[in-house]
């Protein structure tokens, strides 16, 4: 995948023009495009040139929309109803507590070791200090063995400690289920879909609360974290086409995969064989879910998926982070969102290690 500057800069010029005849027709008409991505090109993305230091945190932990308000938790969760922004996750040692947390430093960035911990001193895509937090071992109280403390000025909405609790004092009906590397499981989760509001003739993209079939892709052993996908179909516009002028504009974004879960993904697919990724494409193509790329007017035909992140962009206009697992390795990479191509998504899901034993042997992937 073959970028050049003709390329693109002819690309921007046909999405100006086509952009502009569509609002002299009706700036309220908004309906899905149906062009096939080129899964061979990467005319429509431009390289990720830095990370916001913040933003990734709190998409590690928690999306919130533009009130704060939590859309739903990523990792950790409040055990005390009376202190909701503190957060728990169970551990075995101060030493899961340090990769859990180093986990959450954005590409780029990195937290300043120190005696007892870390500190993190969260800056954004240019440099601009956002604030910080602090990880520190903690020693005789109660089964909590290290601490994330945030300081005063810091905007990490919905968050204000996060507690690494022994999993031998986590609450017995509270354990986290055990994942196998390869198990196929049926999970809740919010897909979108996109929507006719015939009084307006304009299309939304909705987000929909529906049981899928997700697949393991990394078990939660003792020490590591369960990693669980969903793919959206690649054979219609509905779960496909979430791109488009207006995409910025709905709220529907949010309820994408973030930056740091994508991430997750992006390191077991680099590390993984082909044969390996592909084999697990072709058993849920074999259950009917069709999660291989495939060809045609009304697909994508790529393995590109959008995510909840987006930017200004400046020169380019709005940007839209892409998990782009079309080749080895894969990258996260900024889609302009005025061009008129397809994209597919995935769901992800994140489960803290296990303290039960894998019970059967994991697959290959």
């Amino acid at each position: 995948m073959k970028k050049n500057w003709f390329y693109i800069l002819l690309s921007m010029t046909i999405v100006a023009m086509s952009l502009t005849s569509c609002d002299s027709d009706d700036d309220d008409v908004t309906k899905p495009v149906i062009n096939q991505h080129d899964p061979e090109s990467d005319a429509d993305q431009v390289a990720v040139t830095g990370y916001n230091a913040l933003e990734w945190l709190q998409n590690s932990l928690a999306v919130v929309d533009e009130n704060g308000e939590v859309i739903r938790r990523i990792y950790g969760k409040p055990l005390d109803e009376s202190q909701p922004t503190v957060l728990s996750i169970s551990v075995s040692s101060f030493a899961d507590a340090e990769t859990i947390f180093l986990g959450w430093v954005a590409p780029g960035k990195e937290a300043t070791k120190v005696e007892g911990g870390y500190d993190y001193y969260l800056t954004d895509a240019e440099g601009n200090a956002q604030g910080s937090v602090s990880l520190r071992a903690v020693k005789g109280e109660d089964g909590v063995i290290a601490r994330m403390t945030v300081a005063e000025g810091t905007d990490l909405k919905q968050v204000s400690e996060v507690k690494f609790i022994h999993y031998e004092l986590w609450p017995e009906n509270d354990e986290y289920p055990l994942y196998s590397m390869g198990g196929i499981y049926e999970l809740e989760t919010t897909h979108l879909e996109w929507q006719h509001l015939y009084y307006h003739d304009k299309y939304i993209l909705k987000p929909v609360k529906s049981k899928e079939l997700f697949y393991c892709i990394q078990g939660n052993i003792p020490g590591r974290e369960a990693i669980l996908i969903w793919i959206a179909p690649d054979y219609n516009a509905e779960h496909t086409n979430v791109t488009g002028k207006d995409y910025l504009d709905t709220n529907a974004l949010r309820f994408l995969p973030s930056e740091a879960e994508a991430q997750k993904v992006l390191d077991v697919f680099n590390r993984t064989s082909k044969g390996n990724w592909e084999y697990m494409l072709k058993e849920m193509d074999k259950l009917g879910f069709q999660w291989s790329a495939q060809s045609g007017g009304y697909t994508t035909g790529d393995d590109e998926f959008l995510l909840n992140s987006h930017s200004d962009g400046g020169f380019w206009g709005p940007l839209i982070k892409c998990l782009d697992l079309d080749s080895r390795p894969g990258k996260i990479t900024d889609v302009m969102a005025g061009m008129p191509m397809k994209y597919r998504y995935m769901q992800i899901i994140i489960i803290p290690a296990s303290r039960w034993e894998l019970l059967i042997k994991p697959s290959s992937l």
